[in-house]
Formats: structure tokens, C-alpha cells, sequence
């Protein structure tokens, strides 16, 4: 059996992946496993009733109506519904100003409907026995954006790249920065119109390290987006193992965003729209930072 056989994801109900490993999120942490998968955590009707509501309440403003016709690439790549550090980091008082209209905006979204906020930092702390998932927070008490909507128009990608606040961006002001480890956490709310060979994203057994760091401009590009076919031929050559991720509705996974990854393209009509967040971790903390 070859490593890319072997490397192979947790998945099932969240009991089952417990009965079979009992720390999940450590095995992640380690590289064991590329992706911990929870089938069904957030029911249908739940992921459908919620999308709805995005265009009730006119949250996606640009996003193409249910049954639009999509022809080709549009000019906007994604629209999000949240606050993201990533994209608003740089600026401190904009970052926290814009967080807490998210918490007032998610203080009443999921009136009448399941909370997948609450879904995933649930099976979060149940996947990392002895720690809670908490919402991050800087000591003065101001709170992050507890997760992002994304909303991705058929035709666009992302290629590999990795996500760290300590790596990529480098967020020192933050308290999210001292976390030794970073992982994402998503649901699929409404997935594109693919047949059963799409992948959501694939998963590189292959952390952001020196070597790669060397490469950035000779051969890869920028750190946030490697040159797909330059990456790609590196992984080749040096036989990195990969892990396809393929979900349905409501399906939740984890993974470590320390890993090269990357996020295929797809047609047809409908948007593909997931619940994402990043996930802090330290083996020595008893709380994990969650935040967009």
C-alpha cells in the first residue's frame, strides 16, 4: 500500500469517528490524517431554509437567484455573509468594528432554523476531548466573527495555498496569533451541480516549510497562491501524497490549513455556499480560538 493509499480521512457520524480514534483533532494536528469528515451534521432541510433566508434577507446581494441561468465566469468570485481577518486584518479598529455587526447579524439569523455555528463548535469540542471551541476574543473582551458564509459562482477556483495567521499573515496583534496550530472547519450548505468526480478541495500532505519558502518566487509564486501547474509538477516529482475531499449537503470537515490545499473550479448554475471558519490550536490550552 503506497502512502496516498494509506493517508486516508476520519469520517462518519461524529460517534463513530470517536469510536475509532479518540482524539480526532490530534491526529489532525499530527499529519496522521488529512481531513475529518462528520456525514450528515447539519440536516438538509436546515441547509436549505438557511440559503433561503440569505436571499430573504438580501445577504447576497450579486449572488445569482435560485434557478438563474450562469453564463460563463462572472466578475465576482464569491459573496461572503461575515467578517473576514484575513481580508480586513491590517486594519485593527475596521476588523473588530465590522466583527461585532456579524455577532449582532448572527444574533438572530438562525431564528426557527438549526444554529450551524453552534453545530460545529459542538462536534469541534467533542473531536478534541478536555478543550471547548470558543468563539476568539482579544483580552479586552471584543469578539472575532464566529464564521463566514461563502458563496462561490461556478467557474472560479482557488489554487494551492496555505492559511495561518502566524505564516501568511503574520497577525502578531492578534490573540489568535499565539495558537501553535490553525485548521478550518466547514459545512456544506448547498453544493454546485457536479456529477460524483468533484472534488471540494485537495489536501497536500505537505506543510508550508523552508523548502517551499525558497520556491515562493523562483517557481511557485506568492505564498497565498501558487503557480497551480508549477505546485502540481513539484507534488509529482516528490510523490506528495494528496486526499480528494468529496461532500454532500450538510456534510461538516476539518483540516489543517497548514497543509497546501487547494479548491477546484466547477459549472453549471448554482453557487456552491459553505459555513467556514479557522480553528486555533495549542496541545497546552484548554480553549480552541474559532473565528473567520
Amino acid at each position: 500500500m503506497n502512502e496516498m493509499q494509506m493517508w486516508q480521512s476520519l469520517e462518519g457520524s461524529t460517534a463513530l469517528v470517536l469510536e475509532g480514534n479518540k482524539n480526532p483533532i490530534a491526529s489532525l494536528i499530527r499529519g496522521d490524517v488529512p481531513a475529518v469528515i462528520i456525514r450528515g451534521a447539519f440536516a438538509t432541510e436546515d441547509c436549505r431554509k438557511l440559503v433561503a433566508r440569505f436571499y430573504k434577507r438580501n445577504l447576497v446581494p450579486g449572488l445569482p437567484k435560485p434557478g438563474e441561468l450562469i453564463e460563463g465566469r462572472r466578475d465576482i468570485e464569491r459573496v461572503d455573509v461575515g467578517t473576514s481577518l484575513g481580508n480586513i486584518g491590517d486594519d485593527r479598529e475596521r476588523f473588530f468594528a465590522e466583527s461585532e455587526k456579524t455577532n449582532q447579524l448572527f444574533s438572530d439569523l438562525f431564528d426557527g432554523v438549526a444554529n450551524p455555528i453552534d453545530c460545529l463548535y459542538g462536534v469541534l469540542s467533542q473531536l478534541a476531548p478536555g478543550k471547548r471551541a470558543v468563539t476568539a476574543y482579544e483580552p479586552d473582551g471584543r469578539r472575532y466573527g464566529p464564521a463566514i458564509f461563502r458563496c462561490h459562482l461556478p467557474h472560479w477556483s482557488y489554487p494551492p495555498h496555505v492559511d495561518s495567521v502566524r505564516r501568511r499573515n503574520a497577525r502578531t496583534g492578534y490573540s489568535a496569533y499565539r495558537f501553535s496550530h490553525q485548521l478550518a472547519g466547514l459545512i456544506l450548505l448547498q453544493p454546485p451541480e457536479q456529477d460524483d468526480s468533484f472534488l471540494d478541495s485537495i489536501i497536500y500532505r505537505k506543510e508550508w516549510d523552508h523548502e517551499i519558502a525558497k520556491k515562493e518566487n523562483q517557481d511557485f509564486g506568492e505564498l497565498g497562491n501558487l503557480d497551480r501547474e508549477a505546485f502540481h509538477a513539484y507534488a509529482d516529482e516528490q510523490r506528495i501524497a494528496r486526499y480528494g475531499v468529496r461532500l454532500g449537503e450538510g456534510d461538516m470537515y476539518f483540516f489543517k490549513t497548514e497543509n497546501v490545499h487547494e479548491v477546484p473550479g466547477f459549472s453549471g448554475n448554482r453557487p456552491r455556499i459553505v459555513m467556514a471558519t479557522f480553528i486555533g490550536y495549542s496541545p497546552e490550552e484548554n480553549e480552541i480560538f474559532v473565528w473567520a
